[in-house]
């Protein structure tokens, strides 16, 4: 018989998820303006017998606001360590102040009207179906909401049914 190991979730390199540090660019237009933003809270997953993604993306962030205008937003995945330099920026950067991805050098195209970054090694254009703001009164822990929420600046999570998936 063979014997459970434990792993830690970092480790898990099959199935369904894959469980890693990696951000990924939410990247979103409403047709003047397009903004991505640098996210590392979400998934993939199954719900409503769809397979769709889950992101989760603070009130005060720009590319929310085109999410919301336009209903569709894409999940590009980089390499984390090649372009370390451009995650930082757009982490740092407001797209509401300034062309972010001019400024860290990457290139928009499109799927069916839906932004994403060139440079990407996989895209997953998605169509919102659901999104919920996370309500501070839902915390079982009560650690959670003390240390992530201090301003009030609570995320939205979206459900965002896979339209379209891009491969290189």
């Amino acid at each position: 018989m063979r014997v459970f190991q434990p792993v830690e979730p970092e480790d898990i390199e099959h199935g369904a998820y894959v469980f890693r540090g990696d951000k990924v660019l939410v990247t979103a237009g409403d047709g003047t303006k397009i903004n991505t933003t640098a996210a590392s809270y979400g998934g993939v997953g199954q719900m409503w017998g769809k397979r769709v993604t889950f992101i989760c993306l603070r009130k005060s962030r720009y590319t929310k606001d085109l999410i919301d205008g336009s209903g569709e937003y894409s999940l590009s995945f980089l390499d984390n360590q090649e372009y370390r330099g451009a995650m930082k920026y757009l982490e740092a950067v407001s797209g509401k102040d300034e062309d972010k991805l001019k400024g860290a050098r990457l290139n928009i195209t499109y799927f069916d009207g839906v932004p994403f970054i060139e440079e990407s090694s996989n895209v997953l254009i998605c169509k919102v179906i659901y999104k919920k703001e996370i309500g501070l009164d839902g915390f079982v822990d009560p650690d959670i909401p003390k240390k992530f929420y201090k301003d009030d600046d609570c995320h939205i999570i979206y459900v965002g049914e896979i339209k379209k998936v891009l491969v290189r």
